[in-house]
C-alpha cells in the first residue's frame, strides 16, 4: 500500500522547509479522520507559512474526502471562513 510508504516519509519532513509567503488568505479545511494527509502534517505546514489570515478546520467523522462526503459540513467551514473575506 503506498501509504505505508508516504506516510512516514511525510511525517519527517521540516514543516518549515515546505512553507512559504502568500499574499492571499489561506484555509485547510480537512476530515479530522484523514490518514492520507496527517492532520498534525497539513497543521504544521500551516503554522509554517505566513499569509494576511490563515485558519485551520477539521470535520469530523470525515477523512481525505471530506469535500464529497461531508459536503455540507465543508460548505459551512467555507461560508464561515471565506465568505466574510468576500464582503
Amino acid at each position: 500500500m503506498s501509504a505505508g510508504q508516504l506516510v512516514p516519509k511525510t511525517s519527517a519532513l521540516d514543516p518549515k522547509l515546505l512553507g512559504g509567503e502568500f499574499a492571499v488568505p489561506v484555509f485547510i479545511i480537512q476530515g479530522a479522520e484523514d490518514f492520507t494527509t496527517p492532520t498534525s502534517l497539513a497543521k504544521a505546514y500551516l503554522n509554517s507559512l505566513r499569509a494576511p489570515r490563515k485558519a485551520f478546520a477539521t470535520i469530523d467523522g470525515a477523512g481525505h474526502f471530506s469535500v464529497f462526503t461531508k459536503q455540507d459540513a465543508f460548505l459551512k467551514e467555507l461560508k464561515a471562513r471565506v465568505l466574510p473575506l468576500m464582503r
